[in-house]
């Protein structure tokens, strides 16, 4: 209905010559962009588990979290590494898999900075290695972990849908 109307203000607002025709193309593009797009089935992201899906060149993890949905960008905000295929733990907190920077998945919050530190159960390197990693892990302590965008998401019947 809100659509119906629009349409017939903007027809009306061209016949008489108070917006143009690109006006009316840009506002379409606005609408379009705040509807939802659908991306799954429920049962595709069972409670406790996550799922990757792009919508319009948007990287998206979805969160199933108790039986409620939740959707936020896809790539960690420390160093992009993909948030879907990390761990996420039963109150909604995505442990990125990469230097295991932490979100809330419902609110896209940085709850955790990123570890940059070695791993104590690997196998010694040799000393050139070490030197290698001690000065990148110097490098990267300056890089900033920043929050997740979140999406709103729905769940119609068997369908999830995602507005971004």
């Amino acid at each position: 209905m809100i659509t119906t109307i629009f349409n017939r203000l903007c027809r009306q607002n061209i016949n008489n010559n108070m917006i143009s025709k690109s006006d009316v193309g840009n506002l379409e593009k606005q609408q379009q962009e705040q509807q939802f797009f659908e991306v799954g089935k429920v049962d595709e992201v069972p409670i406790g588990k996550m799922k990757y899906v792009e919508i319009q060149g948007k990287e998206i993890v979805i969160s199933n979290i108790g039986g409620k949905f939740y959707a936020m960008d896809d790539r960690c905000g420390h160093m992009n590494a993909r948030l879907s295929m990390g761990n996420i733990s039963k109150d909604g907190i995505v442990t990125c898999p990469f230097h295991g920077a932490r979100f809330d998945a419902t609110t896209g919050k940085k709850t955790k900075e990123a570890v940059l530190t070695s791993s104590q159960q690997m196998e010694p390197l040799p000393k050139t290695w070490q030197n290698y990693l001690e000065q990148a892990g110097q490098l990267m302590s300056y890089i900033r972990t920043y929050d997740q965008q979140v999406f709103e998401i729905q769940a119609e019947g068997d369908r999830i849908k995602i507005r971004v």
